[in-house]
């Protein structure tokens, strides 16, 4: 993951010199550096399947029943599914309206994307229906051991919401933020700016580092969330009469605590269920987009201040929320077919 995001930063400073180095004239350069990393990603999705392999020697990939929607294990966490596949649709649904309200949109186009969402909607709740419908019948019962709680779920989503939405809505504003702040440059305020995403390379594998090692998953998220919570509530205040290396080192500590948020969220991910990780995961980092949308909304309406409390505030209520609320995997172990230990995937 924080190789992935550092890319984005690798992205910033390698296209532009790519699109001058082309020397093709106009926007044509920009284009063709946009090719350029087409052509990459595709010649590497050829060598990874090749390379790649779905598990370690001696282990077997665990299939789910049933694929076209998650299977869940109670009727309560059917309906909390229902949920939080509802909130997807609604930021989309922000989304057509912002785009409406800056006139990118017709009138007509945000109603039609509207109905085409609330469609969309019925298509995934009736999937949904289909493959739990023995148990929203009474016909199906869980074992204790096949159960997980979707609570465990909505929680690594609000965590995700508050470490990568915020990551992803300070990135588009910070530029600005420094440039119109500092009265310095767009070149100098989008290089400032880059170090953002460029902390990545060492916070985000941090965070799923100390999730591993300091024995609690459980309040490795909880003290993430508090550290973007206070550090974001402190960028609140930066202004011009801040001395920029200041600014710049608040910005440092909030972008290590959201990103470090990140790595301690998909260290706990896996440790649901084993058999839906990958359907588990989808969620969980749509709800990291999810929150970009909303953040930037609201930066839309408001301002730079605005948003960081925003993010503050929304960082802490998550931290009591999964102090009060999110479960601490257990150590239980099974053995894998080579006869190595492999985490419990039922443990939540």
């Amino acid at each position: 993951g924080g190789w992935g995001n550092f890319g984005a930063f690798g992205a910033k400073f390698g296209l532009p010199i790519l699109a001058v180095a082309l020397g093709m004239g106009g926007a044509v350069n920009w284009r063709m550096a946009m090719v350029a990393t087409g052509l990459v990603s595709a010649a590497y999705g050829i060598f990874y399947f090749f390379q790649a392999q779905d598990t370690p020697d001696g282990q077997v990939y665990q299939r789910p029943r049933k694929a076209s929607a998650l299977e869940v294990t109670s009727v309560s966490s059917f309906w909390a599914m229902m949920v939080s596949n509802f909130g997807l649709i609604f930021a989309l649904g922000l989304l057509a309206w912002q785009l409406g309200s800056v006139k990118f949109l017709s009138p007509n186009g945000v109603t039609t994307t509207w109905v085409a969402l609330l469609a969309l909607y019925g298509y995934q709740s009736y999937q949904a229906w289909q493959v739990n419908r023995e148990l929203l019948a009474g016909k199906r019962r869980y074992a204790p051991g096949d159960r997980f709680a979707f609570r465990q779920v909505a929680l690594l989503e609000l965590a995700y919401v508050v470490s990568f939405g915020a990551e992803l809505a300070t990135v588009s504003m910070l530029p600005t933020f420094f440039e119109k702040t500092f009265a310095i440059s767009a070149v100098q305020g989008s290089l400032l700016a880059a170090s953002y995403s460029f902390l990545n390379l060492v916070s985000r594998p941090s965070g799923g580092w100390l999730s591993d090692r300091v024995g609690s998953r459980k309040w490795t998220m909880v003290i993430c969330s508090v550290g973007i919570g206070l550090s974001y509530l402190v960028a609140q205040g930066i202004s011009g009469s801040w001395a920029i290396g200041v600014a710049i080192a608040v910005a440092m500590v909030a972008a290590y605590f959201a990103q470090a948020g990140c790595g301690a969220t998909f260290g706990m991910v896996p440790l649901i269920k084993r058999e839906v990780t990958g359907q588990i995961a989808g969620n969980v980092g749509a709800y990291g987009n999810f929150g970009g949308v909303v953040y930037l909304l609201a930066y839309s309406l408001s301002d730079a201040s605005g948003l960081f409390k925003l993010i503050g505030i929304s960082a802490l209520m998550c931290a009591g929320l999964c102090a009060a609320f999110l479960k601490e995997p257990s150590m239980g172990h099974e053995v894998s077919p080579a006869g190595a230990p492999i985490h419990d995937g039922t443990a939540l």
